[in-house]
C-alpha cells in the first residue's frame, strides 16, 4: 500500500470496443459502470457516471458542462442553475483555471464501483448525520481505516466530500472547480490516473442539508 491521500473537505457551493451511446447527451453507455450496482441509490450511481464522463473526455466535459457556468458568477457570488446563490472565495477565476486544466488533460481510465468503498463512505455519512464535518469520524477513523473495514486497498486511496450539493453533476463540478482549495486536491483525486475503483454515499447533513462522500482506490479487494 502506498500513496495515502487524505484531503481537506470541499465546502464549495454547491476503450477498445465500439461506442454505444445513451440518449442523454450522447455519452458512451459504457461509462455508466454503476448502473447495475443495486447497493447504490440513483444519485450515487449518477455521481459515478459523471466522474467517468470527466475522466474519459476531460476536454469535452469542460466544453459541455463547465464553460457555460462563467455567466453564473456575479463577482464572487455564484448561482448554480436551479440553486440558491452562494458566496465563493475566488470568483470565476477557479472556474477558468479548471477549464484550462481540463482542456489540456488526457483521458484516464474510468472507475468501477466497489461495494466495500461505498460502505466505507457510508460510515462517514452516518457518523455525520447529527453534525460534524471532515474526513475523520468521531471514533477517529480515517478514510483508510474505514476502507480497511471492508477490504484491502492498494496503489492509492483518496476521499472527496461535498456539503450542500444535491445533484450528481453539481457535486462533481464543485469538486472540479475546487474553490478555495490551493492545491486543487479534490480535482486531482477525480483525475488521478492510478485510481480504478470508487464508492459513493449521499445523505442528509444537519447543517448543510446534504453531503456526499466519494472514496477512491487504485485497487480494492473485498473481504
Amino acid at each position: 500500500m502506498q500513496n495515502i491521500i487524505i484531503l481537506i473537505l470541499s465546502s464549495l457551493i454547491w476503450f477498445g470496443s465500439p461506442e454505444i451511446y445513451t440518449e442523454e447527451e450522447n455519452w458512451p453507455a459504457e461509462l455508466n459502470t454503476a448502473q447495475n450496482a443495486s447497493y447504490l441509490n440513483e444519485l450515487e450511481r449518477e455521481v459515478i457516471f459523471e466522474l467517468n464522463k470527466v475522466r474519459s473526455d476531460p476536454k469535452r466535459y469542460s466544453k459541455e458542462c463547465l464553460e457555460d457556468l462563467y455567466s453564473a458568477y456575479k463577482g464572487k457570488v455564484f448561482a448554480y442553475p436551479g440553486q440558491e446563490s452562494t458566496l465563493t472565495k475566488e470568483g470565476n477565476g477557479a472556474l477558468m483555471e479548471c477549464i484550462q486544466v481540463l482542456r489540456n488533460t488526457a483521458p484516464v481510465p474510468i472507475l468501477n464501483p466497489a461495494e466495500g468503498l461505498a460502505k466505507a463512505s457510508k460510515l462517514l455519512v452516518t457518523d455525520q448525520q447529527f453534525g460534524g464535518i471532515g474526513h475523520i469520524t468521531r471514533k477517529g477513523l480515517t478514510p483508510q481505516d474505514r476502507m480497511e473495514k471492508y477490504g484491502e486497498w492498494n496503489i492509492c486511496s483518496g476521499e472527496d466530500i461535498t456539503y450542500g450539493n444535491f445533484e450528481a453533476r453539481q457535486i462533481v463540478i464543485s469538486l472540479l472547480i475546487d474553490d478555495g482549495v490551493p492545491d486543487r486536491g479534490h480535482r486531482k483525486n477525480i483525475l488521478n490516473p492510478k485510481s480504478r475503483y470508487v464508492g459513493v454515499s449521499f445523505g442528509k447533513h444537519p447543517s448543510y442539508r446534504a453531503m456526499c462522500v466519494i472514496d477512491y482506490a487504485g485497487d480494492f479487494k473485498a473481504k
